[in-house]
């Protein structure tokens, strides 16, 4: 029986809107219904103190003892019952959330499929992963903003909602109990009146969940967007795309206002209702007190606790009906937290033996998995760094003979289809597998496919089945295609994967120089080496299976000679499995896996004996190289944030994670008074609509502070006067009052959101475009969640914060000078002590709350940020994660940040309660009071400023709260400020560009990162024309790829220039020579979309390719038979990321859309990678082809790949 409480709490329940409380103590609940309970007793208490020095005013007989102690007892209670019940019901929001997050990042971190069609498993209470992918599932995007935002909207939910609800038991009970005992009929009205709150809460509630509903669907279409376009940028920007996605943007932002204002509306528009309901019905109270009063059917004290108390009953309720609203946005990210909780799981087709099955007929003798004992410390005779740094540490010793045969691996009849495509990728698969074990078979035949069945990565719209055993999967190591990192550098990554030097590995595969380097900066041939040396951290830990997918891609000959020897010295310590184009690599193994794509049969991929047996010798090259990594000056915030000690590094010391060490980084950090003018600049455009909404809520508060005054007023006049005549104005004020306060409200509130959302949609238009202007020179703003966390969760922080910060202060600083200049004209000797108790309490609330928060808002939005970078980290790299053990490590750098967000949270509540209290005790203890200090002035008068005293509660707990406030919204302008500003553009030239381009030319270019003095690379020289190639060539990290940054005019040359047809790019106005030139990068991104969605990208939509256009530049890639025997043809989707098609043909589909681009300039980086050499050929015949009328500059480590005959050459 599972103690989960979700679990325990779903039951066998029947379907509801309203999902379970979830994990949350009794006690707290018990806590709770206390202080709603000491709430309703501090109103009673206070309004018996009030009526009763009133009334003694106006009878002469004062008692002042008594109603000091009630105002005193009274006010204490209700500012304890305020601070207990925001402290308690944050504090079981921080729990809830601490818990549905770290369950969240462990579906994540497991692989487990999100938002699918599932079948349920009769053995197993989670569903299996389905056959079919659902489109709509939650992305990284989506999955970043529901971890942060989405679960913090349950505060509205467990700190305000819950309160409400048990308020709303307790209070009216208590106030309703208390004015039946003193005036049955008033009671009776009430009773009457009260249910009418609920009945139009229901049916209003009802169409504000649905519309909660679109507008979170929205907001996850947003935020997924959003991280497509970010991820993608380098290929929008290379394909002159970028502008036309920012309009793109501005359409689903606007979609997604649209339907959070629809949701606002309706929520507002409730509020009214229940406002108005409210209002009448304690008129009706009023009006008939007041006739009772003049007939001396009532006594004035009784009257005036009626009077105060009434408002309480319906107050209580309308408290329930505005926090449901506000909760929607919670309630909806609850629900799809369980749904993910709930959804597909994995499923995972390794194991150390074989399954047992029924009916089996024959004996099968199957190796098992032999666990060898832990080395921890190294031989004598282990060679030095120094020695490793040469390449001398192995060079002169033979083939190493393992002590022990490493496990052999079976694998048995497996089959893989994946999700949209009609055959199988792998089918009934049967071979051996045992030391170096080569996986061959042209691009696209299923190589990747079979080491990630074995890593156990495949997608979970994969439908597998078989087996493979001999693989404890606790024990793999796993170099992807595609590397994703989790933490900020290197050096923290390798220490993630268990290394205690991550020197060493580092050292051994070349990267060493680059230990504290951002890896969002790494070039696609960095973060290979980087995923190896991951890798042999894990087989040096232990791992007994250590699998390769294109170790040596995209490295030149002396980095990929490191990396093979490398994979050469741990082949005595594990099975290695690799899968490789490039022959040098594949000559180190001395079995293969033919996996062919026409073959369906066992018979046809088996394991034989690998033709290259004979193992290559092993490169000698140098270290690191002096090159030092070029970086861009951007603005970047580690995923992870914590500390972590290294048992065995020099001194033991704590290496602070975030601290991005060495001269490669450069944050922008904005001065101080920049932060506030980039704010004041964002808010200048939308200054008439603050100023409107400060007047509507200036409006709707000093209606309320008079309706209040007015209503007393009234009550204490109708006691001693005899014709009603003299009351009709004050009875038609309070009228016009509560129904202007009501509609002033709801157009106040419709005017200040609005006014955010345009601040909001205008900032995140400045903050693309800026992030489009620094993603084309550096990565690292498109990494780690950066682009989610700036245009989603801070610009979100801000439209929050805004209405909540702007009017509050203007409306409460105008409200205490309002009641203080009443006070002067109708009780003039009470004035200083009004004015000084009211600003007393503002300044003492506000400075108390910010003093015991103790920056805790700042903290929060930090660590929040943090954490949605954090989460995105974790969805992108899982399957990295989990097939190589380190998961769950990764999981607990995440609950770290989780508690410091929940201690800042803590403090919040703290402060910010505490506040609240103060101005609830001042008030209640002023209202208390007056009587008391002006015993001879008439009760009307002294009945007004008791009562603006009470209704002063409201104004001056927003004040302090906005105050409390003022430290988020300035460390939201700290963090946005510097994207704000606009990088320098690298030509600020004004001519057309050419039209055609016939003639490239590069004269001495030298190029410089933002930064850095010293050059990447200097006095490059070389010149191409239309139907001719240029050749860049270089080690790995020479800064081939910088070139072409040059050359696309994302990066100003440093020295010399570039011409095209004669004119320097710095004289050409940048936007027309962006239109032609096209750039397909290394590793270009395949978008999450179908054929057609990403071949559409290549092109302006004015100008889309049709289908026969589309399908020949396939054809030019190789891709005409796949998309050919898909069932959808040009219309099958191709996974996030390209997750289901292989690597090589990612890159062809890559090279295909920039085919169809019309650029008169192609720049081809690394455009066979992934390829075998056949398939390399032909599509380089291909592009050759198609690029006779245009010119092309070819970026390639392999040899088998040429260009024609003649070609320009560049070395670096």
């Amino acid at each position: 029986m599972s103690s989960d409480p979700w679990h325990t709490s779903a039951g066998d329940a029947a379907p509801t809107p309203r999902p379970a409380l979830g994990p949350v103590p009794p006690v707290a609940l018990v806590g709770l219904g206390v202080l709603a309970v000491l709430k309703g007793a501090g109103l009673v208490l206070v309004a018996a103190a009030v009526a009763s020095g009133i009334a003694g005013v106006m009878s002469g007989d004062l008692d002042t003892r008594s109603v000091l102690l009630l105002g005193l007892i009274g006010g204490g209670l209700r500012a304890l019952a305020v601070w207990g019940t925001r402290v308690v019901g944050h504090n079981i929001a921080i729990a809830v959330k601490r818990d549905l997050r770290g369950r969240l990042w462990d579906r994540l971190a497991a692989g487990d499929a999100e938002g699918a069609e599932f079948a349920e498993d009769d053995d197993d209470p989670r569903p299996i992963a389905p056959a079919r992918i659902a489109r709509e599932r939650e992305g990284e995007g989506s999955v970043s903003i529901l971890a942060a935002d989405g679960l913090d909207d349950l505060d509205e939910y467990y700190a305000t909602s819950l309160p409400a609800i048990i308020q709303a038991v307790a209070v009216p009970l208590i106030a309703g109990l208390w004015i039946l005992g003193a005036d049955w009929l008033s009671a009776l009205i009430v009773a009457l009146t009260v249910p009418l709150v609920p009945l139009f809460m229901v049916l209003i509630g009802k169409h504000t969940q649905e519309r909660t509903d679109e507008a979170t669907g929205s907001l996850a279409r947003l935020a997924n967007h959003l991280t497509e376009l970010a991820r993608g940028l380098p290929v929008l920007v290379g394909l002159n795309r970028a502008d036309e996605q920012a309009r793109a943007l501005d359409d689903i932002q606007r979609e997604y206002r649209t339907r959070l204002q629809q949701t606002l509306r309706t929520s507002f528009l409730s509020a009214l209702a229940l406002e108005l309901i409210a209002t009448i019905s304690v008129a009706i109270v009023a009006v008939a007190l007041g006739l009772r009063l003049m007939n001396d059917t009532v006594g004035l004290e009784t009257a005036l606790v009626a009077l105060l108390l009434a408002p309480e009953c319906f107050t209580a309720l309308r408290q329930v009906g505005s926090a449901f609203h506000s909760s929607q946005n919670g309630l909806s990210a609850l629900a799809r937290v369980r749904r993910i909780l709930s959804g597909a799981r994995r499923g995972d087709v390794r194991g150390s033996e074989l399954p047992v099955v029924a009916d089996i007929t024959s004996p099968i003798d199957l190796p098992l998995v032999r666990t060898e004992p832990q080395r921890t410390e190294a031989p004598e005779d282990f060679p030095t760094l120094d020695e490793i740094a040469s390449g001398a540490a192995w060079a002169d010793e033979p083939d190493v003979v393992p002590d022990y045969a490493p496990a052999p691996i079976t694998i048995h009849d497996l089959s893989v289809r994946y999700a949209d495509r009609a055959a199988p990728t792998l089918d009934r698969l049967s071979a051996d597998i045992g030391g170096i074990t080569a996986v061959t078979g042209p691009s696209g035949s299923g190589k990747s496919t079979l080491l990630a069945a074995i890593a156990g990565t495949l997608p979970p719209g994969a439908d597998s089945s078989g087996w493979i055993v001999g693989i404890d999967p606790a024990l793999v190591a796993y170099a992807p295609q595609v590397p994703r990192a989790f933490t900020a550098t290197p050096w923290d990554e390798l220490v993630l994967y268990g290394s205690e030097n991550p020197e060493a590995p580092l050292r051994e595969v070349g990267i060493a120089r680059l230990a504290h380097s951002s890896i969002a900066e790494m070039s696609p041939g960095e973060l290979r080496r980087l995923a190896v040396a991951r890798a042999l951290v894990r087989v040096d830990h232990g791992a007994r299976v250590l699998v390769l997918d294109e170790p040596t891609a995209h490295l030149d000959e002396r980095s990929a000679g490191r990396v093979r020897d490398a994979i050469r010295r741990r082949a005595s310590a594990a099975t290695v499995i690799l899968a490789t184009h490039e022959p040098a690599t594949l000559a180190l193994a001395k079995r293969t896996v033919a996996v062919d794509v026409a073959s369906a049969h066992p018979s046809d991929a088996v394991a034989v004996s690998s033709p290259h047996a004979a193992p290559a010798a092993p490169t000698v090259s140098p270290a690191d190289g002096a090159r030092q990594e070029p970086t861009s000056t951007t603005v970047g915030i580690p995923v992870i944030t914590d500390s972590i000690r290294l048992p065995d590094a020099p001194d033991s010391g704590s290496l602070r994670l975030p601290s991005l060490r060495g001269p490669q980084h450069y944050a922008l950090k904005p001065d101080r008074p920049a932060r506030w003018r980039a704010l004041l600049r964002l808010l200048r455009p939308t200054t008439a609509r603050w100023a409107l909404g400060i007047l509507l809520a200036t409006a709707t508060t000093g209606m309320g502070l008079a309706l209040t005054a007015v209503s007393g007023w009234l009550i204490v006049r109708a006691s001693v006067e005899e014709y009603i005549m003299y009351l009709l104005v004050a009875i038609v004020g309070v009228r016009f009052f509560g129904i202007g306060r009501a509609v002033s409200r709801y157009a106040e509130r419709l005017v200040t959101h609005a006014a955010s959302f345009h601040v909001t949609d205008r900032l995140r238009r400045r903050l693309w475009r800026s992030i489009a202007a620094r993603g084309a020179g550096s990565r690292r703003v498109l990494e780690g969640g950066s682009p989610v966390d700036y245009l989603v969760t801070l610009t979100d922080e801000l439209r929050d914060l805004l209405p909540r910060t702007v009017p509050p202060l203007a409306v409460g600083a105008l409200a205490v000078l309002g009641i203080t200049v009443t006070t002067w004209i109708t009780v003039p000797q009470l004035v200083g002590v009004v004015g000084g108790v009211l600003a007393a309490a503002a300044v003492i609330g506000a400075v108390l709350a910010i003093v015991v928060a103790r920056g805790a808002h700042r903290r929060r939005i930090h660590e929040r940020s943090t954490l949605v970078r954090g989460t995105a980290a974790l969805a992108t790299s899982a399957d990295d994660l989990r097939a190589n053990g380190v998961a769950h490590p990764a999981v607990t750098r995440l609950d770290q940040v989780s508690a410091r967000l929940a201690r800042a949270e803590r403090w919040g509540s703290l402060g910010a309660g505490l506040g609240s209290a103060v101005a609830v005790f001042a008030c209640s203890a002023l209202a208390a009071w007056a009587p008391l200090l002006s015993p001879t002035t008439p009760a009307e008068l002294v009945c007004v400023v008791a009562l603006l005293a009470l209704a002063a509660v409201e104004p001056l707990d927003e004040l302090i709260v906005a105050c409390h406030r003022i430290p988020a919204l300035r460390e939201v302008a700290r963090r946005i400020a510097p994207l704000l500003t606009m990088p320098r553009p690298v030509s600020t030239g004004t001519a057309p560009a050419p039209r055609p381009v016939t003639r490239l030319e590069i004269d001495g270019v030298a190029a410089t990162y933002p930064g850095r003095s010293e050059p990447v690379f200097s006095g490059l020289s070389g010149s191409v024309g239309t139907g001719e190639w240029l050749v860049v060539s270089g080690r790995s990290g020479a800064g081939k790829s910088t070139l072409l940054s040059v050359i696309m005019g994302a990066l100003p040359a440093a020295e010399g220039a570039v011409r095209a047809d004669g004119v320097a790019l710095t004289d050409l106005d940048p936007a027309s020579w962006r239109g032609r030139v096209a750039w397909c990068p290394q590793d270009a991104y395949v978008f999450d979309s179908t054929f057609r969605g990403n071949l559409l990208v290549g092109r302006a939509r004015d100008d889309a390719p049709d289908d026969a256009e589309m399908l020949t530049a396939l054809a030019r890639a190789g891709l005409s038979d796949l998309v050919a025997s898909l069932p959808d043809g040009l219309d099958t989707h191709v996974g996030a990321g390209g997750s289901a098609l292989s690597g090589g043909e990612r890159q062809r589909l890559a090279v295909a859309r920039a085919l169809l681009n019309r650029a008169d300039v192609i720049l081809l980086d690394e455009p066979a990678a992934h390829l075998d050499r056949p398939t390399a050929e032909a599509v380089m015949a291909d592009i050759r082809a198609a690029t006779e009328d245009r010119i092309v500059v070819l970026v390639s480590h392999r040899t088998d790949v040429r260009a024609p005959r003649g070609s320009a050459r560049i070395e670096l």
